[in-house]
């Protein structure tokens, strides 16, 4: 018995304990690569497929009567959830409302409520990927311009709704989406862009940050890795080559003086590249997502003036 156990010792250290010491490292390597892999991966993914979020208000938390709880389609299939404000006055006005990546349809809630007080109807959704509606990632504001011409179409069916009088009124990818939407539809009459980017790829840096939660050097990493999973070449989503495009529908640009993820030189070259009419609002101590409890009473002011000008007024 002893001399068998005394063999196989020997044997071990002699023949397979050499293998093992090579093959070890190899397989501890394999595993941190796989590792590493995986963590870029999710980290990416929140880039395509943020977690989704819900809003637990709804227009009457905001003093709205007369709303409704909607679905429309895309041309691509996929339901979209939303509330329906009927406009009371104005001429039958309304705006559509396209929030940014990450949120939901209650993040201009308190704007669409601003206006909802002066008559305005609001068309408030989730963007595909997103809070209640279907699909299963974006792609940063290319397929989401189907989402709004599926919103415009609800808009147009509604005999309450002036279809010469609906504008768009975005917040950062939202803002992106309704300046690339109206490009490419005339029938929209004017535009607020809020906390917009000129082109994503310049920004790559502080999305990384904020929405992927790593240093701002991976980017170039995690936004070709989200890129492959979106099916996307960011290099395309370009407000700043759109913007001029848009004219002669007037475009409201606002955006926060401290806003850490999109930086303010961006509305500053958008506004430039702009053609009037075109008009700009800066508030001083608003980040990227707080412009209205920032500044509610120069957002109340400038929003329904700029909506008097150009869309009820025309």
């Amino acid at each position: 018995m002893w001399e068998v156990v005394s063999t196989a010792v020997f044997n071990y250290r002699i023949f397979i304990m050499p293998k093992l010491n090579y093959k070890v490292p190899i397989v501890i390597v394999l595993l941190l690569l796989v590792g590493l892999a995986g963590f870029v991966h999710s980290r990416a993914r929140r880039l395509v497929s943020p977690p989704r979020t819900f809003t637990h208000e709804t227009p009457s938390d905001y003093g709205i009567a007369d709303w409704q709880e909607v679905t429309f389609a895309t041309e691509d299939d996929l339901q979209l959830a939303g509330w329906y404000v009927p406009p009371q006055g104005r001429g039958g006005a309304t705006i559509i409302f396209v929030h940014g990546l990450g949120s939901n349809r209650g993040a201009l809630l308190n704007q669409a409520a601003m206006l909802a007080e002066k008559g305005y109807g609001a068309l408030l959704f989730d963007l595909r990927a997103h809070g209640r509606s279907e699909g299963h990632k974006s792609s940063w504001g290319l397929d989401e311009v189907e989402d709004v011409k599926a919103a415009l179409s609800f808009l147009q069916s509604k005999p309450e709704v002036d279809p010469g009088k609906i504008g768009l009124a975005g917040h950062s990818m939202g803002g992106a989406i309704a300046i690339r939407a109206a490009a490419q539809l005339p029938e929209i009459r004017l535009v607020v862009a809020e906390s917009v980017y000129t082109n994503f790829t310049d920004n790559q840096h502080r999305l990384t940050v904020a929405f992927a939660r790593l240093p701002e050097w991976t980017a170039p990493v995690i936004m070709r890795w989200a890129e492959w999973i979106a099916g996307v070449d960011s290099s395309q989503l370009a407000p700043l080559t759109e913007v001029a495009s848009l004219s002669p529908r007037p475009i409201l640009f606002i955006q926060g003086g401290r806003d850490k993820i999109v930086h303010v030189s961006n509305g500053s070259t958008l506004y430039e590249t702009a053609v009037s009419p075109k008009e700009r609002l800066l508030i001083p101590n608003a980040d990227h997502t707080n412009l209205f409890e920032t500044g509610p009473e120069l957002m109340t002011k400038r929003m329904r003036r700029f909506m008097a000008d150009f869309l009820t007024e025309r």
